[in-house]
Formats: C-alpha cells, structure tokens, sequence
C-alpha cells in the first residue's frame, strides 16, 4: 500500500502542474469550442482571419505592458499613447506631407519618448509608474484633441493602407506585425541580460541593485518598449481605418490589462510569458468576436467578458496555488 502511495503521488503532482503550467490554454480551448457551437460562422476561416486583425492592437500593446508588469510597474497610458500616434502619423501624412516610412519612424519615437518620459522619473525619484503613466495618459488624450480640434483625420494616402487592411494570402498584415512584436518582446526576456534583469527587478528591485542590475535603466527601458508598443499599435490602428480620432481606441486599456494578466503575468512583479499574454489576447479577441456574431449588445459584453475574465483568472490563480 506505502509503494501504491509512492506511486500514485508523483502523478498527481504532475496533474496538478500541467493544470498550472496549461490553466490558460486549457481555458481559452474550452472558450473557443463553446463559441464554434453556438455562434454560426465562427470557425471559419475569414472569421478566425478576422479576429486575428481585431486582436493585433490589443496584442501589439499588451506584449509592451506585458514586459512593465514583469518589472513590477504598471503602464496606464498605453490606450491614449495608441490614440496620440495614430493622430500623429495621420497628421504628418495629410498636412506636412511626410513620407510614410519618415512619418512611421517618428510617431514610434514619439511613444519612445513619451516612454522615456515615465521611465526616467520613476527611475530617478522613485514615483510609482502608475501615477505618472496616469498623468501621461492625460496629456496624450489632451495633446490628441487638441492636435485634431476634436475632428477626424482622414485622407490618407492609399498606400498606407497595406499596413492596417493589407493581407499575405489570408493572413492579415497587421496580425503579421504583432505576431513579430510578440517573438521581439520574447526574445528581448528570454535572450537578453535586459530580460534577466527585468525579472531580477520585478521579483526583488533590493536583491537586484545589491546584485549590480541598474535599476534606473531596467525601469526606463521598460516604459520605453511599453511606449514603442502603444505607438507602433496607433499607426496599426490608423491604417486599419485610414484616418484618426483623439477618442478612438477609449476603452482598450482594460482589455490590454486583461490580456497580461489572464495571461499569467503578476501584477507584484518578476512573473510572467510572453505567450500567456498572446493566449490573454485570443481569449479577449475571441470573446468579443463571439459575442458579436450572436448579436450581445455592447453593455451586455461588457459584462460578459468581465465574468470570463474573473473566471480565466480563477482557473490559472487555483492552479498555481495548487502546485504551491
């Protein structure tokens, strides 16, 4: 009977590690034979193409909050940085007549910047990120209505477009794009001493500035990939719909939040993968495309997707507890 025991309890650990390790995807695998059931057309394949696009945004921003959330920080001001870029590169394309790669090129170092900004205080004062991300969120809505006179931009050149609305066979460009910023953002935390020194931050930022890390740095960095995300998400989103607007994209922050955290990423710090978020972001992209397509009015997903996202939580959080 002891040696039935010895036996029986290596399985059951590893039971309970796989349910950890999967929780996620165990999850969004049941959301997503649940919504091929009972939502005509969606596992087809213009849909699933389709969600793939309305995923890329979101995507594109949460594999940049996902790296800040690894550090320990929070980024606040991903939604009005997006809306800020989008309105930049309209502007320089329809009224200073920028070329489009010029155009491309210094909206991603306006998010930098912006990035930089945040980074760079709560490095050397030391103020929580989310309270200057908070400000920064404002002055980049502010900056975006003033920019525009709370008017649309429109009249983008043509060739713009390929960015936003452009496919490769089936696969949208833009799914392409976040597809690559996902393996960047991957590559940057599991190939670089950065990446190692993120981790070391957001899991102790006492133990790893005694170790040598530069704390300063790895927050700075950090914002500023955040930032580069946000804006290289609004010159996505401009493409998509050829134009820009100071509100556009007002509600993506929560769903960009969600996307890292049912993705596994802790809000204390120093935990998290890149691929929990892209499994964060198909849940989110899912959820809502489902919903569209059986015809749930607007309030009604809201809640919806909050109860999936507490649930989502749940099943990850009980499983790590689990193997704890």
């Amino acid at each position: 009977m002891a040696d039935t025991g010895m036996r029986r309890q290596p399985r059951e650990w590893d039971l309970r590690a796989i349910f950890a390790t999967y929780g996620i995807a165990i999850a969004f695998l049941i959301i997503f034979v649940i919504l091929s059931i009972v939502a005509d057309n969606f596992l087809t394949l213009s849909n699933l193409m389709n969600i793939l696009l309305q995923a890329s945004n979101i995507g594109i921003m949460a594999a940049g909050l996902t790296v800040v959330v690894i550090a320990a920080e929070i980024d606040l001001s991903v939604a009005s940085v997006q809306s800020l870029a989008a309105v930049c590169v309209s502007m320089l394309l329809t009224r200073a007549g920028v070329p489009i790669p010029v155009a491309i090129v210094l909206t991603l170092m306006l998010g930098c910047l912006l990035g930089a900004f945040s980074g760079s205080l709560a490095g050397w004062f030391g103020i929580p990120a989310f309270i200057l991300t908070l400000a920064v969120d404002s002055l980049a809505r502010g900056s975006a209505l003033i920019a525009t006179g709370g008017t649309s931009v429109f009249g983008l050149p043509d060739a713009y477009s390929f960015i936003g609305q452009g496919r490769i066979g089936p696969v949208p460009v833009a799914g392409i794009i976040c597809a690559l910023t996902f393996l960047a953002v991957h590559l940057i935390l599991t190939r670089t001493v950065l990446g190692t020194n993120i981790y070391a931050v957001g899991g102790n930022k006492e133990a790893a500035r005694i170790a040598g890390v530069n704390v300063f740095a790895v927050k700075l960095y950090v914002m500023m990939i955040s930032g580069f995300c946000a804006a290289l998400a609004g010159v996505v989103m401009s493409s998509r719909i050829m134009g820009a607007q100071a509100i556009m994209g007002v509600y993506d922050l929560m769903d960009v939040i969600a996307a890292v955290v049912i993705g596994g990423a802790s809000l204390l710090g120093g935990e998290g993968r890149i691929i929990g978020t892209v499994i964060g972001t198909l849940v989110i992209a899912c959820m809502r495309n489902g919903l569209n397509l059986l015809g749930i009015p607007a309030d009604w997903q809201l809640i919806a997707v909050g109860g999936i996202i507490v649930l989502a939580v749940l099943v990850d959080y009980v499983g790590r507890k689990r193997v704890a």
